[in-house]
């Protein structure tokens, strides 16, 4: 059921034709591996009409943890971001793709401490989804309306404390820190009426056990499936533990050229390559007069 938060959260967005298919555009579908066709999951009509196909996710080999999925825009030199991110101008179609589509199966959602939405907008980054048809779907898959929030902060610092909306009433999250971090976020006053819990997973910022992480989410929170907002510092963490099951990289036609922003795989002490299998390759279509026409999207995974 669509509720009051819902709408209003809808009524408060600049641009509400967003979510008119007519201006989101549809994706172009250039290659699907058809090793990986038994890894489809339940799509719903209007996801398949602009994603043009099914849906995939490839599940963890390790059933006692969650199965991650990490998402981000990169320029076509490699770089994660600007100072401000967004300008990486992967448009209405790339932010339907992100906010939208991938997050309708989702069991949790997560990002770090410090993530902003946009230009200007100090608003926090929503870990859920609002399209009205999509809602309507995940609930009758029988799952809850909205995925587990969830906030990775070592330091116990949240940008802009517990009155923050990715803490809705709606919807329950889960704070992973550690010992340092815990009695910063125990002092912080929880908004009336939402469900935050708070876990450690280390003695220390920077002693934080990713595979602890998501073996709790996946025996106390029932979390299966577990999307990563793109940021390079919780994202690069999970790539060194080897613990990325998919990854949903979004390339869009703008080259940065400044060798001083950072490439989201910033591992320089890492001493393998990581081997990965494409799963499928789509792109906005050419029609669309929105600016992520240029971007291409890849969904990886490693291989096996």
């Amino acid at each position: 059921m669509v509720s009051q938060q819902d709408t209003d959260y809808l009524n408060s967005q600049k641009d509400p034709s967003r979510y008119n298919p007519v201006r989101i555009g549809s994706l172009k579908t250039l290659f699907v591996n058809p090793r990986f066709n038994h890894f489809i999951v339940p799509t719903p009509e209007k996801a398949k009409e602009i994603y043009d196909g099914e849906l995939f996710w490839v599940p963890s080999d390790d059933k006692d943890r969650a199965s991650v999925g990490i998402i981000y825009v990169q320029t076509l030199d490699g770089k994660a971001a600007f100072k401000a991110p967004w300008k990486a101008k992967g448009g209405v179609t790339d932010w339907y793709h992100f906010r939208e589509i991938l997050r309708v199966n989702i069991d949790g959602v997560g990002a770090a401490n410090n993530m902003r939405r946009g230009e200007n907008d100090e608003r926090p980054l929503l870990l859920s989804f609002y399209d009205p048809d999509l809602i309507v779907y995940r609930e009758s898959m029988g799952k809850q309306r909205h995925p587990l929030g969830i906030i990775v902060t070592g330091s116990g610092e949240i940008k802009g404390g517990l009155d923050h909306l990715v803490f809705n009433s709606e919807g329950e999250s889960v704070i992973f820190t550690s010992d340092q971090g815990i009695p910063k976020l125990e002092n912080l006053a929880k908004p009336s009426g939402t469900r935050i819990s708070i876990e450690s997973i280390g003695p220390s910022p920077r002693e934080l056990d990713m595979k602890k992480m998501l073996t709790l989410l996946k025996s106390k929170y029932h979390v299966d499936t577990f999307l990563v907002l793109g940021g390079p510092g919780i994202s690069t963490e999970l790539i060194k533990a080897g613990l990325v099951d998919n990854y949903f990289i979004n390339i869009s036609g703008v080259i940065s050229g400044n060798p001083d922003i950072r490439s989201f795989f910033h591992m320089p002490e890492a001493k393998e390559l990581r081997d990965l299998e494409l799963v499928s390759i789509k792109m906005a279509g050419i029609s669309s007069g929105d600016e992520g026409r240029n971007t291409v999207y890849l969904h990886y995974t490693p291989k096996r």
